[in-house]
């Protein structure tokens, strides 16, 4: 049975949900022995990307308003939102994720808590190209828009540009 867009928008949701919590739940309860060395300079890195994580997505929300939402299919009465930090990323809020996960990892370098980090980071980078399908197909000025911004990793744009194919 084919799902529709919406019905796969909303699992994607909440796949998002559940991942982002047994991250958070690996990095609190899972024990493991640090897989890196560096103690305070580690701590200071991981501090500071969670920080400016945390900031980005405040930033990211407060500018997107109403538009935002956890599925990745565009709300009904969403609008593209093209300024503030969305000036240069297109996904502020992913982006913010991925720093606070590997900052987090930083803090507790465990095996357990980077291969929930990857996934976590996967996940976003999957999601994104289903989202930016339908962003592309809801507005005309989207591909203009991937063009002159970043995705969640600048260095991963190609796969969101090109649906998974290098240039």
């Amino acid at each position: 049975m084919a799902r529709t867009t919406e019905q796969k928008s909303t699992l994607y949701g909440l796949a998002q949900t559940c991942i982002l919590v047994v991250f958070a739940v690996t990095v609190f309860l899972a024990p493991g022995t640090p897989m890196l060395t560096g103690g305070r300079i580690l701590r200071l890195a991981g501090n500071s990307l969670c920080a400016v994580g945390i900031i980005l997505l405040l930033v990211a929300i407060s500018r997107i308003g109403q538009s935002i939402q956890i599925a990745p299919e565009p709300k009904k009465t969403a609008t593209l939102v093209t300024s503030g930090v969305y000036r240069w990323f297109r996904h502020p809020i992913y982006t913010s994720i991925v720093a606070v996960v590997i900052g987090l990892f930083l803090r507790k370098p465990t095996p357990g808590i980077g291969i929930a980090a990857a996934i976590v980071i996967i996940f976003l980078l999957v999601k994104v190209r289903f989202e930016e399908k339908l962003l592309r197909a809801r507005y005309p000025e989207y591909s203009a828009y991937m063009n002159r911004s970043m995705g969640i990793l600048p260095w991963a744009d190609w796969i969101s540009r090109n649906d998974g194919k290098q240039k």
